[in-house]
Order: C-alpha cells, then structure tokens, then sequence
C-alpha cells in the first residue's frame, strides 16, 4: 500500500508528508505561512515534496571577484542534504503512528521531523558524527525498495551523504533531537551564512518572496521560470527560454516538473495562460 498505492493515507492515518513555510521570524507565532501536503505512494511524496522546495525555497548565489576567474558558488540549502533527510524521515518512521512526516520550514533553517525517533540501539553522538550502525530496521522492505529505485543510500550511509553534502557547500553541520524515550528526532538544516542577511531569507525568490538578486545574485531556473510567469502570465516557452538563456528543451522540462503542482496552465497552448497554484 505505502508503495503502490495511491492513496496510503486513508487507509494509514498519516502516512503522508506535511510541509509549513513560515515567511516572516516570527515563526508560529505568525499568521504569514504556506502550508502543503504531499500523498501518495512515499516515493512520490518524497519526490514531490523535493520539487516544490526546488521550485520555492532553494537558490543558488554565485560570487564574483575582480582578481580572480573563479567565482564562490553555494546554495542556502544543498539539494543532496535535503533529499536525504526526507528520505531518512519516510524510511525510518513509524506507520503505526498517525503523526505525519513534517518539513518545517523556518526563515533561517529547514526542520524535518518525525516520529518515533532513531531506535534506542543507536548512539546518538556517533550519528552526529556519521558513524551510527543500525542493528535494526524499522521498515526494511521500504528501505530496500528506496535503494532499488536509487532514492536512498546503502546500509548506514545517509547520515555520512548529509554531512558531506553540507561541508561540500560551505553550510553548518545539522542538527539532530530526541528525547531519552527516543518518541521523535528533529533534524535541522540551517541555512549558509551567505544568505544570513536582509534581502536573502529562505524565501527570496519563490513563489511568496520578491526577487532581491543582484550581480551577486543567482537563482535557481524553477525559480527564474515563477518570476517570469509572475510578471507576464502568458508568456510562451520561447520567451522564456530567451529571458533565462537556457534552451526550449530545458524549459520543456522544467515546466513539466513542476506542472499542476506548482504551476497549471489555464485555457490552451495557444490562448491560455499560465497560473501559479498558491
């Protein structure tokens, strides 16, 4: 059902994964928030999950000096260490419990959660280190099929993936919660000191932020693609892919990945026009 199905959550109460995006510091104390809800087989959720923080969340900054060819460039949130905590997350939780899957999305960091917490087999400091050794699974035949269709790692080696895909980008190492019973395990992902700064919080770019790039600046092509549709609705492929600098093809694709999830299109090829799904 988890696997297959297309609806795991009906019949497995929480069995899905729950996104929140709080766009002003004040966090849950804020009314400013975007919620989303990911069902479907976990596969799916995961990689539909990893599109839409593609598409609204992660940027890319280049740097450019004037002594060098070489330009510095980072991601506020690396690709890889996201991925791999959420597939960690789908992996490892407990479809006995009803509590979803959550990303919790703050203005300087990213949290995933979820419930139970690592078994109580595992040291908590050598995983933070990278070098916890499972010796149970919790949900083996998932975990397998995840590996079959290349979405996580070998035997205890995610954990390693996410500590090098962070240094790899130049970002702080993560963090990992629990409590002694071991009922959940916070994983936080913060944000690169790059972007630590007035007009580069987590949402610059997306679809809820404004676009503050510069010379400096460099966002991600999901990305540039929103903004365009943004300020002309219907714009064509072809001026898009004029605008961006990337070829028709690449568009074609882009805009595929993200159709009817974050993107629709209202009318035909022709005389319609393109509509961002809030």
């Amino acid at each position: 059902m988890l696997m297959f199905g297309d609806a795991p959550h009906k019949l497995l109460p929480g069995a899905q994964i729950e996104l929140i995006q709080f766009h002003s510091p004040e966090a849950e104390g804020s009314s400013d928030f975007t919620e989303k809800t990911f069902t479907g087989p976990v596969q799916k959720q995961v990689r539909d999950a990893l599109a839409y923080l593609n598409a609204v969340l992660f940027v890319e900054k280049v740097i450019k000096y004037t002594d060098r060819a070489e330009a510095d460039r980072f991601y506020n949130y690396p690709y890889d260490a996201i991925e791999e905590v959420l597939v960690n997350a789908v992996f490892h939780k407990s479809y006995r419990l009803q509590e979803p899957v959550e990303i919790r999305v703050y203005v300087d960091c990213i949290k995933v959660i979820n419930h139970p917490g690592p078994e109580k087999t595992i040291d908590m400091d050598e995983l933070r280190a990278g070098q916890a050794i499972s010796r149970r699974y919790r949900n083996r035949r998932i975990g397998e099929f995840l590996k079959e269709i290349e979405l996580a790692e070998r035997k205890s080696t995610g954990i390693t993936k996410i500590l090098r895909a962070l240094e790899n980008n130049g970002s702080p190492p993560p963090e990992f919660k629990t409590n002694d019973e071991r009922d959940y395990l916070i994983v936080t992902i913060h944000q690169h000191e790059g972007f630590r700064d007035a007009e580069n919080i987590n949402n610059a770019g997306g679809v809820n932020g404004g676009v503050n790039g510069g010379v400096n600046g460099g966002y991600s092509r999901q990305n540039q693609i929103i903004i365009a549709i943004k300020e002309m609705p219907n714009i064509t492929v072809e001026q898009i892919a004029e605008r961006i600098g990337i070829s028709k093809r690449t568009v074609e694709r882009e805009i595929k990945a993200m159709r009817n999830m974050i993107i629709k299109r209202v009318g035909s090829d022709k005389t319609g026009y393109w509509e961002i799904i809030e």
